[in-house]
Formats: C-alpha cells, sequence, structure tokens
C-alpha cells in the first residue's frame, strides 16, 4: 500500500474542547481556465527506479518508527522525518545513510514530540517539538543542533505539513488551535470572536524568531456541524479526560496547500476544481479552474461509504486508541469502549455534503508545475486521475488513475518520494527519478 496517497474514507476528527477553529472568507482577483472543455489530454509518465529504505529488521537508522513525512534538500539528499523515533534520517543520492538528525530526549537538541518537520533547499531542518514548552529545533546542513526557539501553544501550533517559504519562514495549515490557561486563568474576549469564526481554516506563517505567527490566508470550509455527544473519563497516563464531538459528516472539501518559487501558496479550499494562488501579503492574485463539476452524492455512495467506514472500524476493538497531547500521546484508559462505541453511531448517522470534492491532492513541483488529483468514483480519493499544470494556468495533460501519482516529496532533477507500507505495517520509502511526461 502507498500511504502517501489520500484515503478513500478518513476516521473520524478528535476534538478537544480547548481547540479551536479560526478563519475568515477572502475574494479572489482573475481566474486563468486551464481549458474550455472537460476532455483530459493523456500523459505518460516515463521514469526510473532508485532506491528504497527501509526494513523490518535491520540497522538503526533504516527501522523507522512512523514516518509522517520525507523531504529532499537542494543536493538531492532524501530527509526522512520519523516522528515515532522523534529524529529525521538523511541519505545521499543512491540511498546510503548520511546522518541522524534529533534524538528523543529533553537536552539541548532532543525532542520529547516530535510533531513536524521542514528542510530547507541548503540542507538546513526544523522540527517542531510539540511538548511544553513547544519549540521549533533548528539544527545546521551537518545535522548539527544550532539553537531552539520558544514557541508557547497560545501563539499558535503548526499542522503537520510545514512547507519552507523563500524568505526562511514557513506556512502551514490544519494547525489545532489551543488555549492553556494556568490556574484561575478564564478565556478572554478573543476566544470568544475566534469560536464564531470556526468555520474558517487559517494557512499560517511562521518566523524562527520566536514572533507570534501570523494569519497569511483565511480559507473557506463548510459550517460545523452541530454538536452531538461528549464522553468523559480517565486513563493513568493522561488522568481525567472530557471529549466532544460534532457530527460526522463525509466529503469536507481539504485544505491544500503548495509553495512556489515565488513564495506564493497554491490554495485549494472548495468543492469546485480551484487552485488559488496567494501572495505574500495575503490577497489572491490569481485562481486556476479546470471546468470539471463535481459528483452528486447520491444514496448509493451514501450506503457504500457507511458499509466501508464499518468494515474498516469492524476489526477495531477501541483498545489501542492513543491521543496526542502536548505531553506526547496517552493511552484513552477506560474511555476506550466509549470512544470506539461513539464512532460507530457517528458513521450509522453521519450526513453528508450534497456534492463530492474534485480535488484529492495537490502538490508543486521544483519546476513549479502543479499536480492536481482529481477524486476518483464514488469519491474515492486515491483512485482519480492526475492533473499538470503551469503555474499560469496552461494545462499540460492529465496522467491516468493508474499511472504515476502525486509524490510525498519532490526533488531536484526530477527526483520523487513515496512512503509505502506493506501488509504487516513495515514502512519504507521508495525514491525514484521522473524522465519525461510525454503527451
Amino acid at each position: 500500500m502507498n500511504t502517501n496517497r489520500p484515503h478513500p474514507t478518513r476516521p473520524p476528527v478528535l476534538t478537544l474542547l480547548s481547540l479551536l477553529s479560526l478563519a475568515t472568507l477572502s475574494c479572489t482577483d482573475t481566474t486563468q481556465d486551464a481549458t474550455a472543455t472537460t476532455t483530459d489530454i493523456p500523459l505518460t509518465a516515463t521514469t526510473e527506479p532508485l532506491y528504497t529504505v527501509g526494513a523490518l529488521v535491520g540497522e538503526d537508522w533504516e527501522t523507522f518508527g512512523s514516518v509522517r513525512s520525507v523531504h529532499f534538500d537542494g543536493d538531492g539528499n532524501l530527509h526522512i522525518f520519523d516522528a515515532g523515533a522523534h529524529r529525521l534520517v538523511v541519505v545521499d543520492t543512491v540511498g546510503n545513510h548520511l546522518r541522524t538528525v534529533g534524538t528523543q530526549g529533553e537536552g539541548p537538541g532532543e525532542i520529547q514530540n516530535a510533531h513536524a518537520a521542514a528542510v530547507f533547499s541548503d540542507g538546513r531542518t526544523v522540527v517542531y517539538d510539540f511538548s511544553n514548552p513547544a519549540a521549533f529545533e533548528i539544527f545546521d546542513r551537518d545535522g548539527e543542533f544550532v539553537r531552539s526557539v520558544t514557541a508557547h501553544v497560545n501563539r499558535g501550533v503548526p499542522g503537520e505539513q510545514m512547507l519552507p517559504l523563500p524568505d526562511g519562514r514557513l506556512v502551514t495549515k490544519d494547525g489545532p488551535r489551543m488555549r492553556v490557561y494556568g490556574p484561575g486563568e478564564a478565556p478572554d474576549d478573543s476566544q470568544e470572536e475566534e469560536e464564531e469564526e470556526d468555520h474558517r481554516r487559517d494557512i499560517d506563517v511562521f518566523s524562527l524568531d520566536g514572533s507570534d505567527k501570523v494569519v497569511l490566508y483565511r480559507a473557506w470550509d463548510l459550517p460545523p456541524t452541530e454538536a452531538d455527544e461528549s464522553i468523559e473519563g480517565s486513563s493513568e497516563e493522561a488522568g481525567g479526560l472530557s471529549m466532544s464531538f460534532n457530527r460526522m459528516r463525509e466529503f469536507n472539501p481539504r485544505l491544500l496547500i503548495g509553495v512556489l518559487s515565488d513564495g506564493r501558496v497554491a490554495v485549494v479550499d472548495s468543492i469546485a476544481y480551484e487552485v488559488k494562488l496567494v501572495a505574500g501579503d495575503g490577497t489572491v492574485d490569481g485562481t486556476i479552474t479546470r471546468r470539471i463539476a463535481p459528483e452528486p452524492v447520491t444514496e448509493a455512495v451514501r450506503e457504500a461509504t457507511r458499509t466501508d467506514r464499518l468494515e474498516a472500524l469492524g476489526e477495531a476493538t477501541g483498545g489501542d486508541i492513543r491521543f496526542s497531547t502536548i505531553g506526547g500521546e496517552v493511552n484513552l484508559g477506560d474511555m476506550q469502549e466509549q470512544l470506539h462505541a461513539m464512532i460507530v453511531r457517528q458513521v450509522e448517522t453521519m450526513v453528508f455534503t450534497e456534492e463530492i470534492p474534485v480535488i484529492a491532492d495537490l502538490a508543486v513541483d521544483p519546476r513549479d508545475r502543479l499536480w492536481i488529483a482529481r477524486t476518483g468514483p464514488m469519491g474515492d480519493q486515491a483512485t482519480g486521475p492526475t492533473d499538470i499544470l503551469e503555474a499560469d494556468g496552461e494545462y499540460i495533460g492529465t496522467l491516468p488513475a493508474d499511472g504515476l501519482r502525486i509524490p510525498a516529496a519532490f526533488g531536484p532533477g526530477g527526483l520523487m518520494a513515496y512512503i509505502d507500507s506493506d501488509e504487516m505495517g513495515v514502512e519504507t520509502v521508495r525514491v525514484i527519478r521522473l524522465l519525461s511526461l510525454d503527451g
């Protein structure tokens, strides 16, 4: 199984009472229609395999705990962010081990709870340590620890995808909105304002100087569903816990981002085929579209979706559910069975959007080409074709659904990396080179 592909069904989002959503609406300017028809121009990709790293049994560096992301630097070295082992493993252009960056711990250059990583083209690496206090841990191109930049969670938390900008900052999305209060403290008015805007999604920019995050763009989102139920319990690791849930909704539009070489951020946040190009000042200076209509959500789609979700839950007992917190992952203790039963009820009563979003995934390659994966039949996010367009909206062509997929990372010289997982759950990273795209 290729785990870098979007899954056709997604697990329900577990939201703590302290998590808040932010965002407002922004306007678009010019629209660049990639093609006047829905006719695809077929593309054929020619590739060559280069190397694969990762093993069930092997040296320490090649046995991965949980590969969250992979990144190429400007020299073509691959940085593998192993969040399960709180480190980055760096291999050269033929897969030989160069170095390991970071390790779990509380000392300088050590990481307590690895959350996200970014790699700059010059080889510098940044790891966001979601601990207390949270911090950006910065390493030079040789893997030597440079400094730690404290970033209190009340100032914002990045999402698991952090992309470098040309000016040295990081752009991210889907970061949790948290407020941590001391004894006797209470929410302020600004929090109430944020709660009123919880149907928007922020695209944030973080500087590596300790300053607060900046909201680059507030993306569109559907209003939240109504509150459904809450559960309470305790565990030895976390003590008392309280969790609340809104009704599960299927086919929410995904929030997707990619960075162009000029610093603009490509954004997908709608059900339609639409990619916004957001400038550094937060304005939208162009929109790329194709005239491809979204698929309606029929009763057959709803029934198939519920069935797939319940089958996926069938083998689960709820006994291994863990929750990520500021102090690391914790076992949910006596809430396990409550949570599992609640998820089953959520699936049985889930609500659906009227249409399935057209775009399933987005990425920008080093040549500033947009790779746009379209949703497959019945809402399957892994079985649609992939369009390739220039940043000015010029349509190049479409790779077939069974052809080359969007990789987990692009690198120089046509390098592409994929995160794979076998039937035993052993993760490997496979690197190929794209030689040509023929129309």
